[in-house]
């Protein structure tokens, strides 16, 4: 495949790796680690101290996901109006005064609050406003730099799941959120400053200005537009409601299905799963229209299900690890079509707005997944809540099919 992600490798490993998207993919990782992987790692002996359960510091993490949710269209619109660095680099600073007064906390009610503050600014320094940030730097190469993006983002679990556990270990939970807030504020933030001068700044009542891309495939008629965004949205949150809650229960659910310690193995396989598939996208879909590779994400979420729902019954590790890989996969690509399926659909202009809009109802329905997962679980039972995560996913898939068939019917569907 000609100039694909492959042939690139092989004539230059470092093509397309440039600065720009390393630091960029640096402070994801930053991000992501000290602001959502950490978290349950601290929770023990957070919990500990204050003499509250682990479910309710799950709860004020949870309450926090809800909040972020409702601030993400004005924090997407604040993309378009400032500059999406700037306002990773303000997100940022900001990230840094909240974990350090987190490690300074004097009660739990304190602590919460900070929790529920450093949430509801989380979207600044995550991937929606790196994707904007990338659309605004690599206008002709945006999909390839957001898959180039998350497989550096993606590491965030494999850094920080044992770096927290020694840092907590070593330092303690105070001590690991100060260090935590050193990461943002030396680090996370003059990465963001340096960034922000390497992309244009929008004038005082003006969006920031942006190059449109090469035209690889056409963009929403402006008559269909709303209907797209609504179908768009509904696909990415019922989908995302469903990865959010068997994201927490993955262990569990998979030890009640009878694989006793061989459930941690195979719920391992979900990290590898997801880096293969972006190789994958990156070097044999790369061609694809963005919503085909959305579609084949949307699928693999409710067939994963699937696979879990059959196992217990003598094939159940095989079924098992399907599921792991099946699942993995499609959280993968999820990461990616986020941020390259609105850009191709509706163009570059105004895309902070709407990916915080996207963001926001994403955020709304996954904070209220796990819990509902473990109330229907405890309630209704496993076979019953697997069969509604298969339904919510074919929903998910249904809206994303219905899109496409929204742009064939207008004449703007090119499958390659």
């Amino acid at each position: 495949m000609k100039g694909g992600f492959f042939n690139m490798a092989i004539q230059n490993p470092m093509a397309g790796w440039g600065p720009f998207v390393l630091a960029l993919g640096g402070t994801q990782t930053i991000g992501y680690g000290a602001v959502f992987y950490a978290y349950p790692i601290l929770v023990p002996a957070i919990a500990a101290e204050f003499g509250v359960s682990g479910p309710m510091l799950f709860g004020v993490f949870s309450v926090g996901l809800l909040v972020g949710g409702l601030a993400s269209p004005r924090l997407g619109r604040l993309l378009d109006q400032i500059g999406a660095p700037q306002v990773m680099a303000i997100g940022s600073f900001l990230a840094a005064i909240l974990t350090a007064s987190m490690a300074f906390a004097p009660n739990f009610a304190s602590f919460a609050v900070l929790v529920i503050l450093l949430q509801s600014i989380s979207f600044t320094v995550l991937y929606d406003a790196a994707f904007v940030t990338l659309a605004l730097k690599e206008p002709d190469d945006t999909r390839s730099a957001i898959t180039r993006l998350t497989l550096i983002g993606g590491f965030a679990s494999t850094v920080f799941w044992p770096l927290t556990g020694f840092a907590v270990e070593t330092f303690g939970w105070r001590g690991t959120y100060m260090a935590f807030a050193m990461l943002h504020l030396g680090i996370a933030l003059p990465l963001h400053l340096w960034i922000a001068r390497k992309v244009p700044v929008p004038r005082a009542g003006q969006d920031t200005p942006v190059r449109a891309p090469r035209p690889e495939f056409p963009t929403i008629a402006p008559d269909h537009l709303r209907a797209a965004f609504v179908l768009l949205a509904l696909g990415f949150a019922v989908t995302g409601m469903v990865i959010a809650a068997i994201g927490v229960h993955m262990v569990p659910v998979l030890l009640e299905r009878g694989l006793g310690q061989t459930a941690f193995l195979v719920a391992m396989l979900m990290g590898p799963a997801q880096v293969m598939i972006r190789l994958v996208e990156a070097g044999f879909w790369r061609n694809f229209h963005p919503l085909s590779v959305a579609i084949i994400s949307g699928a693999a979420v409710p067939l994963s299900f699937c696979a879990l729902l059959l196992a217990g019954q003598g094939q159940g590790v095989g079924l098992a690890i399907v599921f792991a890989l099946l699942f993995g996969a499609g959280q993968g690509l999820t990461s990616i079509v986020r941020g390259s399926v609105p850009l191709v659909l509706f163009g570059p202009a105004g895309i902070g707005a709407r990916l915080g809009r996207l963001a926001g109802l994403r955020s709304v329905m996954s904070a209220a997944a796990p819990f509902l997962f473990a109330v229907s679980l405890a309630h209704l039972g496993p076979q019953i809540t697997l069969w509604v995560c298969i339904l919510l996913g074919v929903v998910g898939l249904g809206a994303l099919v219905a899109l496409r068939a929204n742009l064939r019917v207008q004449g703007r569907w090119h499958a390659v």
